[in-house]
């Protein structure tokens, strides 16, 4: 009996051991939309099918944007994303950490363009540009720009945005063609461009196209024809301002 329980003791130490010996790593770096390096945020690595022990880690990025996960479990995948208390953002990454004793590196640097802080405002790495969110109803023209100009977020100084700057968020690896924060939601977006005295231009998040349509009282929403899933045409506006 005491064999048997000495033999049970050794396994169990053994298979402790083995299992502390299981580490790998991922190391990357993060930037923003102008591949600026990101120092100092805090990077986090959660394991997509968890295992004791090692479902997640924290790291901060260096001064240099890189950041290095140590203790992972090998050749298993995490996300990785990038996490503040001031701001949240969908950027994220999902890797497959080294086998052991390895460390497996990002072919390229995780890129935080858009952080959404508490109240909603959008900041806009790239373009230097602070964003609103869509307006979740159907406007016309006019409805969207006087929206727009009324906004009171962050202390007014918002407008509609152009086409470029519209065509700049259309991004398909997003459900939706735009992240998730912009609540677009793969519909039509006014923009501030004016064609002729009645028309006005919007930009479709479903084809990512921009065409123009009478901007003037309810028969423009019409024109517009319906949505991808079948459901009442309408346009959405999004407000933009320079970076405060």
């Amino acid at each position: 009996m005491k064999i048997l329980w000495r033999v049970v003791v050794i396994a169990v130490f053994s298979l402790m051991l083995l299992s502390c010996g299981k580490k790998a790593g991922i190391e990357g770096k993060v930037v923003d939309g102008k591949d600026n390096a990101i120092s100092g945020v805090k990077i986090v690595a959660k394991q997509v099918q968890p295992i004791k022990g090692y479902e997640y880690f924290e790291v901060k990025s260096g001064s240099d944007g890189v950041f290095k996960f140590k203790g992972l479990f090998p050749s298993s995948d995490y996300v990785i994303s990038p996490w503040s208390d001031e701001w949240k953002t969908e950027a994220k990454v999902k890797v497959q950490s080294g086998p052991e004793g390895q460390t497996s590196m990002l072919g390229k640097p995780i890129v935080v363009r858009f952080t959404t802080a508490k109240d909603g405002l959008i900041v806009d790495s790239k373009l230097g540009l602070q964003w609103a969110p869509s307006k979740y109803q159907a406007m016309n023209w006019f409805q969207a720009d006087s929206w727009a100009r009324s906004l009171n977020l962050g202390g007014g100084g918002w407008r509609l945005p152009t086409r470029a700057e519209l065509k700049s968020l259309y991004d398909t690896s997003f459900e939706a063609h735009a992240d998730p924060a912009f609540h677009i939601d793969g519909n039509w977006v006014w923009t501030s461009e004016l064609d002729g005295p009645s028309d006005a231009w919007y930009f479709n998040f479903y084809t990512g196209d921009d065409k123009y349509s009478h901007s003037r009282g309810d028969n423009q929403i019409h024109n517009l024809g319906y949505g991808p899933d079948g459901s009442f045409p309408y346009a959405r506006g999004v407000a933009v301002r320079s970076q405060k």
